[in-house]
């Protein structure tokens, strides 16, 4: 065999036997048996204390900022728009001049409407008063004048007939003579019912003709009247201009707008609230109002009506918020979240969301004793996103486990690694 498969047969033998002396070294094997086993770790946890406190069930919203009234602003009669005196963000005044027409045509008009009034009245006052003496007199003095033309004629008549009688008159003499006598009796007769009417007055009927005109006259008078107001455009309301539409030359109708006032001393924010949350909200209930051009900022209203229906679409009713705006920061079409605070205890036990551990029946938190975690179910009360009302009798300063809680069972070892308040 040759020399140096015998120095390597050598060398793998000499390790062999090395090994089997560190094997079998007396005492090494029983000690690695009998070691005992080692305890748990603690398990890493965060903690929050039990406190007392007030805690609110909000229901929470989004929905637009909106005016507590807006109007647009027409012409009441058409006409050329001679003067506009507000522009947009002008702060308003209810009856103050915003706009006026020309009113030449109208003023014309109103002229022409009193001239009528004033002859109707004229003439009316003349019937009342009914006749002058001197109109009287004129009266008799030609029933007079006619009762002796008829005499007169009556006496010609008289001579022409005896005189045909004789045959010294013609036929034709005695025709005009009888027709003088006609028409003496009928000027008699007219003469002396106009006088019996200057004595009477007017009749009723011409009394009622008179009236008649005389309140359509004054009717026309009145409506020329309005619509030459009308040229004069002042504002309804207390308010702000938020547009203006036209300018001087235009004409315009009532048909079209020529501003636009909002009312922002108060402002009403609508939101729709779901089915869940409504049978709590009621007129009065206080709520937080808050915008993104303020952030930091709470604006408080208060519910003042609900929509008696609801969306099918949403299942939610509008729900509109009256918030006192004095300095008008909120402005109509901000976007506003709200929280209606549906329910509030006072100076109730509360622990955070995070501590709660549902289980089959019902909810259970792991309380810190002596630095092991110790499974307790609890009763609960009102809930909000920030506290939990527990109605059992923990007391405060009860650490309750509010990070951790998978790995933990009852009397589970614990380690706290960060306390909260």
């Amino acid at each position: 065999m040759p020399r140096t498969v015998l120095a390597v047969l050598g060398i793998a033998g000499l390790v062999g036997l090395g090994f089997l002396a560190y094997t079998y070294v007396p005492g090494r094997h029983a000690d690695s048996v009998a070691a005992p086993p080692q305890a748990p770790r603690p398990v890493p946890v965060r903690v929050a204390a039990v406190v007392r406190d007030t805690v609110r069930l909000q229901a929470v919203a989004t929905g637009d900022v909106w005016p507590a009234a807006r109007v647009d602003v027409f012409a009441q009669v058409a006409g050329r728009l001679q003067e506009i005196r507000v522009e947009v963000g002008d702060r308003v005044r209810a009856g103050q001049l915003l706009a006026r027409l020309a009113d030449a045509e109208l003023r014309a008009k109103v002229a022409r409407a009193a001239a009528e009034v004033e002859a109707l009245q004229a003439e009316w006052a003349k019937m009342q008063a009914g006749a002058r003496p001197e109109e009287l007199a004129q009266a008799q003095s030609r029933v007079q004048h006619a009762q002796a033309e008829l005499a007169n004629a009556e006496r010609l008549l008289a001579r022409t007939r005896a005189l045909v009688a004789r045959g010294m008159g013609t036929a034709q003499e005695l025709e005009a003579a009888t027709l003088a006598v006609t028409r003496a009796r009928t000027a008699y007769e007219v003469a002396q019912r106009e006088l019996q009417l200057l004595r009477a007055g007017a009749r009723p009927e011409e009394r009622q003709a008179l009236q008649a005109r005389l309140r359509a006259a004054q009717a026309a008078l009145r409506l020329a009247q309005t619509e030459l107001a009308h040229t004069r455009i002042t504002a309804p309301l207390d308010g702000v201009v938020s547009h203006r539409y036209v300018d001087p030359g235009a004409y315009v109708t009532d048909r079209v707008a020529l501003l636009t006032l909002v009312q922002m001393d108060t402002v009403r924010v609508r939101v729709p609230i779901g089915e869940r949350d409504l049978a709590q909200v009621r007129p009065g209930l206080a709520a937080q109002v808050r915008v993104d051009a303020y952030p930091q900022e709470v604006f408080v209203g208060v519910v003042e009506r609900l929509s008696p229906t609801l969306d099918p679409a949403t299942r939610s009713a509008t729900v509109e918020i009256v918030v006192p705006n004095p300095e008008q920061r909120l402005k109509p079409g901000m976007f506003a979240r709200v929280a209606l605070t549906l329910a509030e205890r006072r100076d109730a036990l509360v622990v955070p969301p995070q501590a709660l551990v549902p289980d089959g029946e019902g909810v259970a938190v792991f309380v810190v004793e002596d630095g092991v975690a110790r499974r307790r179910r609890i009763r609960i009360g009102l809930q909000s996103e920030q506290q939990v009302e527990v109605l059992d009798t923990l007391a405060p300063g009860t650490l309750v486990v509010t990070a951790g809680q998978q790995r933990l069972e009852d009397r589970t070892p614990v380690v706290v690694v960060q306390e909260g308040a």
